[in-house]
């Protein structure tokens, strides 16, 4: 059955990418989709934390640099919400991987990273492969 998992944990994934460039969502939401995945696109972070709490994904796909909330933000948000909290996150962000916080973030507390970070414009194979492989590494550990 199309869009069901059998049980070894195989099919397709539930992915959530949140950017407020709809260019860069549509685009990446694409390259899943025709790899077999379900993808979910939300505009902010607070539209994000909705549909992450409503779709429960296997894998959201964060950009760290959004207006109102920033991704690292969101991220500490998940992280503190029993319901979601162990849900894999991929940073997709112009951000060189070494810049955790945007520098006029502060940061005041220490927060379980993301899984991987990936640069702007991603490339779609390996896109697809980090995605897989943080959806794998969640299976892993529940």
């Amino acid at each position: 059955m199309k869009g069901k998992r059998d049980e070894s944990g195989a099919g397709p994934l539930s992915v959530i990418i949140i950017d407020d460039e709809p260019d860069v969502a549509a685009y990446l939401a694409a390259v899943l989709e025709r790899r077999g995945h379900r993808a979910y696109t939300a505009a902010s972070a607070a539209e994000g934390f909705e549909l992450i709490k409503r779709v429960h994904p296997d894998v959201a796909c964060i950009d760290i640099v959004m207006p109102e909330e920033s991704g690292t933000a969101l991220l500490r948000r998940i992280r503190a919400d029993e319901e979601i909290d162990q849900t894999p996150v991929v940073f997709i962000s112009a951000l060189k991987p070494h810049i955790t916080f945007p520098p006029d973030e502060p940061i005041d507390e220490p927060v379980a990273g993301p899984y991987e970070y990936i640069e702007k414009p991603p490339n779609a194979d390996a896109f697809v492969a980090t995605v897989e492989m943080a959806a794998r590494s969640r299976r892993a550990t529940t």
